[in-house]
């Protein structure tokens, strides 16, 4: 499950195909110019050449985020950095959509179970020796056995071989179109299993504890302020490769991270403060579209508040939360959310997915929603709030807060529910992991554009909701295993309806991904799924 200590962010569009699920057809700042020094004239400065190549600083977050060992990266943060020090069978490339990387073909059978890749002649690691077929597959096994957030990521895949050091051949469990997508994810990279032997717990934790197949090597990392990445010779595209030297400045203050964007200190940044939207609208934010879902989500496991086990109080919660205020709050151009399901999931005729589904409730009628909430709640024993229990909403950081606080608000103005309190903890992720909570922050961020991505969470096991629904996971599983685009819609809408009655997590809005980038001195940057990738910047 993608964390973030972050906002949540936009996938660059894919192909129609892409969009389709398993089986279907195969916060920144760019700085205007003014009368006054400016962040885009001080980011020109700033840059320097390494030969041909460019030199400049980024930060994408803080020391905690950037961890580079691809089978435990669970952050966009060090997802980032994964995909610039490792490459996989495919890559995400300069037009944001996924081609190959360090296969140089790839065979797909006509039932689309069978993929046989065949490897580049001219791939190595950043310690000279070739990179083989066998590491992939042990990549894949070590991936898995690391017991990661993404550890479930090839779950399509049914055998993996490598006949010979060139050659993979990967069966498929069900015909899967977004493979390459699933390829190019970090997670899904190769692994040098004599590396990680040697090192054990320390492998990748400093730059000389692991070796890299990517278009950059780690070449220091000073813990807890910066990491120096620089471009591979012996890369096999390194010719393509505009950016020489990479620094990430590792910090945690939005405020510093703002600051830094805009002395120039550094050209781009995915964090700013949330009251600095205003300042940095036309200086530099870069707005995207989501493919996310910002929630508020419901421990309903066995240790969960009686209450919050009944799905009437969740559903009542839910409709008592006036969503355009909200929206008006956090002022980002938020899309409300009437499902779990993001906007831009398309069909070959360019559909999009959740206009196709029965929406949760009546954005139009939040009167009626609320009067509905009311019934619920007193159906459950809680008219006018009496009786309810105290409980934590609890949130990692202040702008979530924020939000929280809007919403408790609703609850207690709207139903007369008065005792549950927002606390923002240290240690977030773990404590919702450890279903140590009533309610909590909850987003997902999809990993690459196809709606099993998002619904796949809510299955039994894949949550931190502790939610499990029989019916939820046959439903989610005959669509991925379903090879027509209409009937597997059929079964992603049944999946959502479900998410509709038990509600174990209450939609708010899609959110818009904002970052800064000093696109008045640069182009070229890939933005795909929250990921970022430097290495084809050009200075304008």
């Amino acid at each position: 499950m993608k964390k973030r200590v972050l906002s949540l962010l936009l996938c660059g569009v894919m192909a129609g195909a892409l969009l389709t699920g398993c089986g279907g057809a195969a916060s920144g700042d760019t700085a205007a110019e003014t009368e006054t020094d400016t962040a885009a004239e001080s980011g020109e400065a700033s840059a320097e050449t390494t030969g041909e190549k460019l030199s400049f600083n980024v930060c994408v977050g803080s020391e905690d985020s950037m961890v580079v060992n691809t089978a435990l990266s669970g952050t966009l943060e060090g997802l980032s950095a994964c995909r610039h020090l490792y490459e996989g069978l495919y890559k995400i490339g300069k037009n944001n959509e996924p081609e190959l990387g360090q296969a140089q073909d790839v065979q797909v059978s006509e039932d689309g179970l069978t993929y046989t890749f065949t490897l580049r002649d001219d791939i190595t690691w950043s310690d000279g020796e070739p990179v083989k077929a066998g590491d992939f597959i042990y990549g894949w096994q070590y991936l898995e056995e690391s017991a990661g957030d993404y550890s479930t990521l090839l779950d399509m895949v049914a055998d993996a071989q490598a006949p010979d050091d060139k050659t993979i051949v990967v069966t498929l469990a069900y015909p899967c179109a977004y493979l390459p997508s699933v390829l190019a994810f970090p997670s899904a990279y190769p692994v040098r299993q004599d590396i990680v032997e040697q090192y054990g717990d320390s492998y990748a934790t400093d730059p000389e504890l692991a070796v890299y197949n990517g278009a950059y090597e780690m070449t220091s990392w000073t813990h807890q302020q910066e990491m120096v990445m620089t471009a591979r010779d012996d890369y096999y595209d390194a010719a393509n490769i505009t950016a020489g030297q990479i620094t990430w400045d590792l910090m945690t203050d939005s405020s510093t991270m703002l600051a830094s964007f805009q002395s120039g200190d550094i050209i781009y940044s995915d964090t700013y403060p949330a009251d600095a939207v205003a300042t940095v609208q036309d200086n530099g934010m870069q707005t995207a579209q989501g493919y996310n879902t910002y929630c508020v989500m419901f421990n309903v496991s066995d240790n969960a508040s009686d209450a919050i086990k009944d799905e009437r109080v969740r559903q009542a919660l839910s409709l008592a939360i006036d969503r355009n205020r909200l929206i008006s709050i956090r002022a980002m151009d938020d899309e409300l959310a009437t499902s779990y399901t993001p906007s831009g999931l398309t069909n070959a005729e360019g559909t999009e997915f959740n206009t196709t589904v029965e929406p949760w409730f009546d954005a139009d009628d939040y009167e009626a929603n609320v009067a509905r909430a009311q019934e619920l709640l007193a159906e459950a024993g809680y008219e006018n709030g009496e009786g309810f229990p105290s409980l934590t909403y609890i949130v990692n950081n202040d702008d979530r807060k924020e939000i929280a606080e809007a919403i408790v608000g609703d609850w207690s103005d709207m139903l007369g529910i008065t005792t549950i309190t927002v606390e923002t903890v240290d240690g977030f992720f773990t404590q919702r992991q450890n279903k140590d909570y009533d309610l909590a922050y909850y987003g997902w961020y999809m990993d690459y554009p196809d709606i099993s991505n998002m619904l796949y969470t809510m299955t039994t096991g894949s949550n931190d909701a502790g939610y499990s629904n029989a019916a939820y996971d046959e439903a989610y599983n005959a669509a991925i295993a379903e090879s027509d685009v209409a009937a597997q819609w059929e079964n992603y809408a049944e999946c959502e309806s479900i998410l509709a009655q038990d509600v174990p997590v209450i939609p708010l809005f899609h959110s818009v991904n904002t970052y800064l980038f000093d696109d008045t001195n640069y182009d070229g940057l890939v933005y795909y799924c929250g990921n970022v990738y430097f290495g084809y910047l050009t200075q304008k």
